[in-house]
């Protein structure tokens, strides 16, 4: 059986937490008027930054928790090639994004 933490050691592994997330932060803020907006070392990073996005959404899509696991990946599927024809076809964000909630919610409750 494990022991707990202590108070002094809850607070270390904040103050830790904290500092790590800050701290890659404010390098990030400094370094950032050394690299050109167009590098190739900028357009690399937001190629990884996209890519992780996509890869935790589309695992949320995939392997849901929750109440979203309740629901049938077709009907998830669905919501989302709707919402992106839309996206891709408008070039309206906001509308896409309704219209495929309303697309998920009415497959949903229908079937």
């Amino acid at each position: 059986m494990t022991e707990a933490y202590s108070i002094f050691e809850t607070w270390l592994i904040i103050f830790l937490a904290a500092l790590a997330t800050f701290g890659w932060r404010f390098a990030g803020l400094i370094l950032a008027d050394f690299i050109k907006s167009d590098s190739i070392v900028m357009r690399w990073v937001n190629c990884i930054a996209y890519a992780m996005v996509a890869s935790v959404l589309m695992r949320l899509l995939v392997f849901p928790g929750g109440v979203l696991a309740t629901t049938s990946l077709d009907h998830r599927l669905a919501g989302l090639a709707v919402g992106l024809l839309l996206m891709l076809s408008l070039h309206k964000l906001w509308l896409s994004l309704i219209v495929a909630m309303g697309t998920f919610a009415v497959l949903v409750t229908a079937f």
